[in-house]
C-alpha cells in the first residue's frame, strides 16, 4: 500500500505495531474506512491515539463472543488488554456517525460501550458469533448495516450543519479555518462551535486538529518524507515546532521518533491488506 492523497485512512498505529496478525481491508463507502483484525497474545496496555471516529468492535476469545462500541480518544490513551483475544472491527470515517448507532460521538468520546446498549439491532453479535473468516465477517456486518443506512432519516436543522462543518473539515484535511466555515455555512463560529460540542463532544477545532494528525500518520506510514519542515507545510502547520509539538501531543512521540518506530517495527510489512473490495 502507498500514500494515497484522495481519502484519509485514519489508523491506530499500535494496533498494527503491538499486534499479530493484522489484517485490513480498505473500504472507503458507504462512511467505513476499513475492516481489521488482529490478536495480541501477551497481556498488557494498548496505545490509543486521537482519529475523530467510532469503532464498532467485536472480541471473540475460547467461550464466547463480546461487542463494543468505541469512542475517539482526543489525547494518548492506554488501555489493559487481555491475551488471547481475536479482534474483528469496522473504523468509520472521521466524524462519522452510522445509522445503527443510538448514541452520538459526544456520548462515545473517550468511551467503550457494550454493543447491545447502543446499537438498533444486537443480533449482530448473533450473526458474527460463528463466523471465523475476515471475508465472510465482512459480508455479515455489511448486510446489517446497510440496512440499517436504508432506514436512515435525512438529516436537518443542527444535525446537517454538524455534517456540513465535518465535510469542509475533511476536504481541506483539517487546514479549513473557523473563520472560513462561517462563511462557507452562514452561521456564526460561536453557534458553530455550540452545535459542534453538542453533537460531537469536542470543538471544530479539535476536529481539524485530529484529521491533520492522521494526514500526518498517512504521510509517515506510506509516504516518504525527506524533511519533517517539508511535511510540516505540507500538512498546513505554521511551522515544524508546531508540528512536532502537535504530534507529540497526540502520539506521546515526536514525528521523527515516530518514524524511527515505525521502520524498526517493520509497519507495512505487519498489515495484511486483504484487497477483496479491489478484485
Amino acid at each position: 500500500m502507498i500514500l494515497q492523497n484522495d481519502k484519509l485512512r485514519p489508523t491506530q498505529p499500535f494496533f498494527v505495531l503491538q499486534a499479530e496478525d493484522f489484517k485490513q481491508e480498505v473500504y472507503l463507502r458507504q462512511g467505513i474506512s476499513h475492516f481489521y483484525s488482529f490478536r495480541i497474545k501477551e497481556p498488557g496496555m494498548i496505545r490509543v491515539v486521537p482519529d475523530g471516529c467510532i469503532d464498532i468492535s467485536f472480541e471473540y476469545d475460547n467461550t464466547s463472543l463480546k461487542g463494543y462500541v468505541c469512542g475517539t480518544v482526543l489525547s494518548l490513551q492506554e488501555y489493559p488488554w487481555e491475551a488471547g483475544k481475536e479482534v474483528f472491527a469496522v473504523r468509520f470515517m472521521p466524524g462519522m456517525q452510522p445509522a445503527m448507532i443510538t448514541r452520538n460521538m459526544r456520548e462515545l468520546v473517550g468511551k467503550k460501550i457494550p454493543l447491545e446498549s447502543a446499537v438498533t439491532d444486537s443480533g449482530l453479535l448473533e450473526l458474527l458469533e460463528n463466523e471465523t473468516d475476515f471475508y465472510q465477517r465482512i459480508r455479515v456486518f455489511l448486510e446489517a448495516f446497510t440496512m440499517a443506512e436504508n432506514r436512515k432519516e435525512k438529516p436537518y436543522g443542527k444535525k446537517e450543519l454538524v455534517i456540513a462543518v465535518k465535510q469542509l473539515a475533511y476536504a481541506s484535511d483539517g487546514k479549513i479555518k473557523i473563520a472560513k466555515l462561517q462563511e462557507q455555512t452562514g452561521y456564526s463560529v460561536r453557534y458553530i462551535n455550540r452545535v459542534f460540542l453538542e453533537e460531537m463532544g469536542f470543538s471544530p477545532k479539535v476536529f481539524c486538529k485530529i484529521i491533520q494528525f492522521q494526514k500526518a500518520l498517512e504521510l509517515l506510514n506510506y509516504g516518504e518524507p525527506e524533511k519533517m519542515t517539508d511535511a510540516a507545510v505540507s500538512l498546513g502547520y505554521y511551522d515544524q515546532p508546531q508540528f512536532i509539538r502537535d504530534f507529540k501531543r497526540y502520539a506521546g512521540i515526536t514525528p521523527n521518533q515516530y518514524l524511527k518506530l515505525i521502520e524498526s517495527g517493520k509497519y507495512r510489512e505487519r498489515i495484511d491488506n486483504t484487497g477483496f473490495f479491489a478484485r
